[in-house]
């Protein structure tokens, strides 16, 4: 093959040093870039792919700033933050919030009928009463009873949260709003909009079971394979591997978070009965375009059941499940066979 080259010497020396430029960048691998916090609770992981370790750097503390801004304006227990303002004032008063407060709030609310009521954010009475979000010593020695369940059961209807533009109002003094289920999600989603906007394209975000898996390994174009942890308290084994790609992996399940004096009563409460949500299910993972609507689907499935919940998601548009029950059996739905693989063969998976 004959290259002419150009007369004009200013042209070809620019040639020259492009072919240069794109050769060493090409040469470059990216690097695989780690880096842990403890936010919104729990233990972060971020990991990505970067040919530069300085812009990744940069680009995982940018997502950790946004996940931290998040958790200021949505914890439940932050005493500056909107919604600690919008519970303080139940009854009182409609509290201004941001347009990203009144959004995740919107969010719960639009997914309220959606989810057959299962999934509420007025439960933050119930989960106060409960204890589950609090620390070990604060945790009430006694399980709530049928009464005080009753009692707070009338002040979780989601009719009262009145919005005019960006002021909400807590209608009912004895009610609180609790984002915990979905604010989660929201962060991973947020997250990964920004290293994105960084120029990662490669790696994934891990909130305590909440994770997004951006696009495939640069080394070898390979999907991430991503597992599904064993659901018993204190075990960090995965029974399962699932391969994965820009797509949310969600998990729910009863030994996450629970008493300390007694484990049997988990955080996942069913709003129809105050209790913890008591069926054949340890855990529900699901498959779904964005963590958010992971948040929702998985603690929706986990409280209406296997087959309830298998139906309900096998029917969703966007979104895959894994159920794993007490008796140690695994359930899947239909977009799931040719990404999931079973390692641990003390379960048993029903086809």
């Amino acid at each position: 093959m004959i290259y002419k080259t150009s007369k004009n010497p200013k042209i070809f020396l620019f040639f020259i040093m492009m072919t240069l430029f794109f050769t060493s960048c090409g040469n470059k691998e990216p690097k695989l870039i780690n880096e842990k916090q403890f936010v919104l609770g729990t233990l972060g992981e971020i990991n990505i792919y970067s040919i530069s370790e300085e812009k990744g750097r940069e680009a995982i503390n940018k997502a950790y700033e946004r996940i931290n801004e998040i958790e200021h304006l949505m914890s439940a227990t932050i005493e500056t933050s909107e919604i600690y303002k919008l519970n303080e004032n139940a009854g009182i008063k409609p509290v201004e919030v941001s347009d990203e407060t009144l959004k995740v709030i919107e969010y719960g609310l639009n997914y309220y009928p959606l989810t057959e009521e299962n999934f509420n954010i007025g439960l933050g009475a119930l989960s106060k009463l409960w204890g589950i979000n609090i620390t070990n010593e604060q945790q009430p020695s006694d399980i709530p009873t049928l009464e005080e369940i009753n009692n707070i059961k009338s002040h979780i209807s989601i009719e009262n949260i009145e919005i005019n533009n960006n002021e909400v109002f807590i209608k009912d003094e004895n009610m609180q709003i609790d984002l915990g289920g979905i604010a989660k999600g929201y962060a991973v989603d947020e997250a990964v909009k920004i290293l994105r906007d960084h120029g990662i394209d490669s790696g994934f975000i891990n909130l305590g079971g909440d994770i997004y898996v951006l696009d495939k390994k640069p080394i070898d174009n390979s999907p991430w394979r991503m597992g599904i942890q064993r659901p018993e308290i204190g075990s960090t084994d995965a029974i399962a591997m699932v391969e994965l790609f820009n797509s949310s992996i969600v998990t729910s399940g009863n030994y996450q978070r629970y008493l300390e004096h007694n484990p049997e009563y988990h955080h996942i409460l069913d709003p129809k009965t105050g209790y913890p949500a008591n069926n054949e299910l340890v855990s529900v993972t699901i498959i779904s375009d964005s963590s958010v609507e992971g948040d929702i689907l998985s603690t929706t499935a986990f409280i209406m059941g296997l087959d309830k919940g298998m139906s309900f998601i096998s029917n969703y548009a966007n979104a895959e499940g894994v159920f794993i029950t007490k008796d140690k059996k695994v359930y899947i739905t239909d977009g799931m066979k040719d990404i999931f693989h079973l390692l641990d063969d003390e379960y048993t998976l029903v086809q």
